[in-house]
């Protein structure tokens, strides 16, 4: 039976483990207990050594710890290397007409049926605008559309 030998039913809570961070979470911190849990059979198949359930848990419990401590800053690393403004949006350089006020910190535009937050791009000499000028949009930035008025 499966649970009267701890190695393998670690082994198999730690595939488990693995394949709901992988393919359900996408890489969380729930991987340092798959890998930690996986780590216990290891430890358990290859020493021949068999505790109790308490102390296998504890075990478990410990090595997870550490190898969370020592893999918390490359899976941040890791899950962050890819972060890039989206500098490709299909909506700059499109011309639209502002229909409420925009200023160089805040704003709302209607268009193409949505309501936009909108903002002034930093180089405007102008504070803010009124409706009904027309504009370029020149970045789209935190999901705000930034604005250039046309002269």
């Amino acid at each position: 039976m499966v649970i009267s030998n701890p190695a393998v039913f670690y082994f198999i809570v730690g595939l488990v483990l693995l394949g709901i961070d992988i393919f359900v979470v996408g890489l969380s911190p729930l991987m340092f207990v798959a890998v930690g849990t996986l780590v216990t059979s290891g430890l358990l198949y290859f020493t021949g050594w068999n505790p109790g359930f308490v102390e296998t848990l504890a075990v478990c419990a410990a090595l997870s710890l550490v190898i969370a401590l020592l893999g918390k800053r490359p899976l941040e690393l890791f899950q962050n290397s890819n972060i890039q403004e989206d500098k490709s949006s299909d909506l700059i350089g499109r011309e639209l007409v502002t229909t409420e006020e925009v200023t160089k910190n805040e704003g709302v535009i209607d268009w193409s049926g949505t309501r936009w937050q909108a903002r002034l791009a930093d180089d405007v000499s102008t504070d803010k605008i009124g409706p009904g000028v027309r504009v370029r949009i020149v970045k789209v930035k935190e999901l705000a559309l930034v604005l250039h008025p046309l002269n």
